[in-house]
């Protein structure tokens, strides 16, 4: 037997990376949100049956949006540097999955999420636009809808993060 790792046991470690990270960023992003004076926070959704999003925004008990979070590994996006690669991307199973209901979730505007490892920066993008400009991007064996990062569509910066959001559910789920 080779000492060669299987396509499995890198897919545990990227499952660890991620579930250390998910409520990480709760508190970070929600940290963000009451500094600049925000009354809507990010929780962690914990039950996933099946293929759920990560996040659920809400303004008191009501649900105003949902994020579905990709974290990648501190191989695709370093400390201390930017995104090195053109396109910010999500498995083509997310978007299968989430575009039966054309960018909503349980009725509420959905949202796509790329966090940096270490949780200082992302790029986002509503899932309506990420259904009508995605591309597919084949990576070895994996497929998946790529958004050139440079788009003007695409949001980037945690400290924007709510700024884009509220105006993207005015303008696109109004």
């Amino acid at each position: 037997m080779t000492g060669r790792k299987s396509i499995n046991n890198f897919q545990v470690g990227r499952a660890g990376w991620e579930r250390d990270r998910k409520p990480k960023f709760v508190r970070v992003i929600n940290r963000i949100l009451e500094e600049r004076g925000y009354d809507f926070k990010f929780y962690e959704i914990e039950e996933h049956k099946g293929l759920v999003p990560d996040y659920e925004v809400k303004e008191g008990e009501k649900v105003i949006a949902y994020f579905e979070a990709e974290f990648p590994l501190s191989g695709r996006w370093r400390t201390g540097e930017d995104f090195r690669f053109p396109t910010i991307r999500w498995p083509k199973r997310k978007f299968d999955h989430y575009g039966k209901w054309g960018g909503l979730y349980n009725g509420k505007p959905l949202f796509m999420i790329t966090i940096k490892g270490d949780l200082t920066d992302a790029y986002y993008i509503d899932a309506k636009t990420w259904f009508k400009k995605g591309k597919e991007e084949r990576v070895r064996s994996s497929i998946f809808y790529a958004i050139n990062k440079d788009d003007p569509e695409l949001g980037h910066g945690l400290e924007e993060l709510a700024n884009y959001m509220l105006n993207r559910i005015e303008e696109v789920y109004k």
